[in-house]
C-alpha cells in the first residue's frame, strides 16, 4: 500500500512539473474550416475572376511555402519517426508540414524534416528543423495506431526526394507533392489510414492536425 500511494504522489508530482502535450493530451485546436480546393484556387475565389491563374500562382509561392513572421520553441528531441510537425502564422495561407526523420537528427540545425517546398529548390526535400521555430504556433504530432509503422512511412516519404513541388497536385498524383500530402501520403500508402480530416480532394495541414487518426503529443504558440 505505501508503494502504491508513493508512485500515486510522484506520478501527481510530475504532472504538475511535465506539460500534458508530453503525454500527448493537449487539446487540439478548433477545426478551421476552409475551402477544400486547391489553395491556389482558393486564392483565385479571394481575389476575383479577373486575377490570372499563372501570375496568382507565382506571386502566392511565399504565402503557401515561406514568408515566415513569427517565432515557437518547438522542441525536436522528444519526436519520433514519423511524427509530424505542422506550423501556421498570419503569413501562411494554408501553414506547412514536414515529417521527422529521426536518424538525421543531431540537433536543431539538422536537416531533419521531410517536406515539400519550393526553397532553397524546388521538390521533396529535408529542411532544417529550425526552419519550423519561425512560426507562431507550431503542432507535434502522432499516429498512435500506426506506430509500428513509423519507420515504413519515414522510409517511402524519403523515396520521394527530388520529385518536383506542385500546390496544384491531387492526392492521388505521386508524381510531384506539396508539403502536407507528403505527409498525407507516406500514411495512405503505407499502412492505409487517411489522415484527411475531411476527406476532401486536398489535404491541407490544419487536415493533418485535425483528424481524428492523429494525437497530439506537443504545441508551442
Amino acid at each position: 500500500m505505501r508503494s502504491i500511494t508513493r508512485a500515486a504522489i510522484v506520478a501527481a508530482l510530475v504532472s504538475l512539473i511535465v506539460p500534458q502535450a508530453a503525454f500527448g493530451m493537449a487539446k487540439k485546436p478548433l477545426v478551421i474550416p476552409h475551402l477544400d480546393t486547391a489553395p491556389v484556387d482558393s486564392l483565385a475565389s479571394l481575389s476575383g475572376e479577373g486575377a490570372s491563374r499563372m501570375s496568382l500562382s507565382t506571386a502566392s509561392l511565399s504565402l503557401i511555402s515561406g514568408g515566415n513572421a513569427g517565432t515557437n520553441s518547438i522542441e525536436f528531441t522528444s519526436l519520433t519517426d514519423g511524427d509530424i510537425v505542422v506550423v501556421t502564422d498570419p503569413n501562411y495561407f494554408t501553414g506547412h508540414a514536414g515529417l521527422f526523420d529521426r536518424s538525421h537528427y543531431s540537433g536543431i540545425l539538422s536537416y531533419a524534416m521531410l517536406s515539400a517546398n519550393v526553397q532553397p529548390y524546388n521538390g521533396v526535400q529535408y529542411e532544417k528543423c529550425a526552419k519550423y521555430r519561425l512560426n507562431d504556433c507550431a503542432y507535434a504530432l502522432r499516429v498512435p495506431q500506426e506506430f509500428g509503422h513509423r519507420f515504413a512511412v519515414r522510409d517511402w516519404a524519403s523515396r520521394q526526394l527530388g520529385k518536383p513541388y506542385s500546390i496544384l497536385a491531387t492526392k492521388t498524383d505521386l508524381s510531384s507533392f506539396y508539403c502536407s500530402k507528403l505527409a498525407w501520403a507516406a500514411y495512405r500508402y503505407v499502412s492505409g489510414v487517411d489522415l484527411d480530416a475531411d476527406g476532401g480532394f486536398w489535404v491541407w495541414p490544419i487536415d493533418l492536425v485535425n483528424s481524428r487518426y492523429t494525437a497530439l503529443i506537443g504545441y508551442w504558440g
